[in-house]
């Protein structure tokens, strides 16, 4: 649906993405877990370390916009085979970010919150039905439409950060002089090995807002807003994150935070202790809300990089066709959201939820960085296409980002366990089907390789007099 969406939907598509609620509820306990009371520090430089990941999306919004994101944006620059390549690695983070949420959701919160708050032990296997109806749910909404789907992602989004806000807040005023400067100094007794997985479990938090890139089709002026959008809703998310890891530390106390980690919810024990059990009923729901909501954007982006892939001759036709009326990809927002299901369930019956969900949400990470260091490494090759290249947004940044994407690679996997040595295998499987698919693929159609990749939205019609600004568009 071209010219669909405006500035304030599309900073709900790239806030929900992110999903701070359950964000907080997952990475951030297990960046302080590893931080411990220097955590405030360690997303600190987290948000920096966004900043400095945003650049790519950013740079690349600026110039091109496609229903393609990434896979468009790397064609361009380097070439098809490079974009396929590396817009399959991002199909395998998205859908991983299904499979993982949906069994975290059923297998391990929805078990632990039932035992800790009500007194009831889940039956063993009740998780499956549960996940069945949640994804079941969560499907219908993005196919339905993008206004829709979004709209809902907006809301459900400022919830959340006022829920998280209210608390962090209320938090800081009742410690009163309990407040200190200790925990932006890092204690390296343990190594600096900690603190500085820490720091990037945290920006594994900040990278929700290149999600937006994948609705550039449908938004007004792209090249425009999808800028801005990511700007502002990484300025929101960063600061709420920023304080609710102070916040965290203090009402946690500093010198507790060795014991965080011992608890799956530990902000809804801080809620219950400060705000009550009406408080911590309420964001209850809305972490729940938080996690349909952290599904709705990635299948709205499954079902528009599908759609990409399907126009390009990538994949079946059949996971391209638009529904005419709702004008959303509903076959293969169906078919990525229901299927999603499978892995999942596979997972907790023979690695059981926790351990399933661990390996699930390794795959993504490793998927994420793996695709991300592939946009960076192109990033110049692009501009200097175009000759504006500039060394410091073109190089420089790319090159940080690059090496701060191998060390989470690194601590993504060490030290080795079993669950990191199946994700491990299980993705140079991923990988090795890509690669092979791939090589087939260009072989049958060596002829039309050059016009992969190249589509993405028209222009917004201009003056005559402002066409030379098209580009800036």
């Amino acid at each position: 649906m071209k010219g669909a969406l405006g500035f304030w939907p599309m900073v709900g598509q790239t806030i929900a993405f992110t999903a701070p609620l359950s964000s907080v509820v997952t990475s951030l306990t297990v960046s302080a877990d590893y931080a411990g009371a220097a955590l405030p520090l360690a997303i600190l430089i987290a948000v920096i370390g966004g900043m400095i990941w945003l650049n790519t999306p950013y740079q690349y919004s600026r110039k091109m916009a496609s229903a393609g994101g990434f896979y468009t944006f790397t064609s361009k620059a380097v070439g098809p085979k490079y974009g396929i390549f590396d817009g399959l690695i991002y199909f395998f983070f998205e859908y991983a970010i299904l499979a993982n949420t949906t069994l975290f959701f059923a297998g391990v919160l929805l078990p632990d919150i039932t035992k800790s708050y009500f007194g009831f032990t889940m039956p063993s296997l009740a998780w499956i039905p549960i996940l069945i109806v949640f994804v079941l749910i969560f499907t219908i909404i993005p196919s339905l439409g993008i206004k829709p789907s979004v709209k809902y992602s907006l809301v459900g989004a400022l919830l959340e950060i006022s829920i998280l806000v209210i608390l962090g807040v209320t938090i800081i005023i009742l410690k009163g002089p309990s407040n200190t400067a200790s925990v932006f100094v890092p204690n390296f007794s343990g190594g600096f090995g900690p603190f500085f997985e820490g720091v990037v479990v945290g920006t594994f938090l900040m990278t929700g807002a290149s999600g937006a890139v994948y609705i550039g089709e449908e938004t007004k002026t792209p090249r425009k807003t999808i800028k801005k959008a990511m700007l502002v809703s990484f300025a929101l998310t960063g600061a709420v994150f920023f304080l609710v890891s102070y916040a965290f530390t203090i009402g946690w106390g500093p010198a507790n935070m060795s014991t965080i980690g011992n608890h799956l919810v530990p902000g809804l024990i801080l809620a219950d202790r400060y705000l009550g059990l009406p408080f911590v009923t309420i964001m209850t729901v809305l972490l729940i809300n938080s996690l349909f909501v952290a599904m709705v954007a990635p299948l709205n982006v499954l079902g528009r990089i599908s759609y990409s892939f399907s126009r390009d001759g990538v994949m079946s036709k059949w996971l391209g066709k638009i529904e005419p009326k709702r004008r959303v990809p509903r076959n293969a927002i169906l078919l990525m959201g229901l299927s999603s299901m499978v892995p999942s369930i596979i997972a907790g019956i023979i690695l059981g939820p926790e351990i399933g969900f661990t390996v699930l949400i390794t795959i993504s990470s490793l998927s994420l960085y793996a695709g991300h260091i592939m946009s960076n490494t192109a990033l110049p090759f692009y501009f200097r296409k175009i000759k504006e290249m500039k060394a410091l947004t073109h190089i420089v940044l790319p090159a940080v980002s690059t090496i701060v994407l191998l060390f989470g690679i690194y601590y993504s996997v060490y030290p080795p366990t079993t669950e990191y040595l199946i994700a491990i295998v299980a993705m140079v499987i991923l990988l090795a089907i890509a690669l092979v698919y791939l090589g087939i693929f260009s072989s049958r159609h060596r002829g039309r390789m050059g016009h992969i990749g190249q589509k993405e939205a028209e222009y917004s019609k201009v003056p005559e007099k402002l066409k030379e600004a098209r580009v800036e568009d």
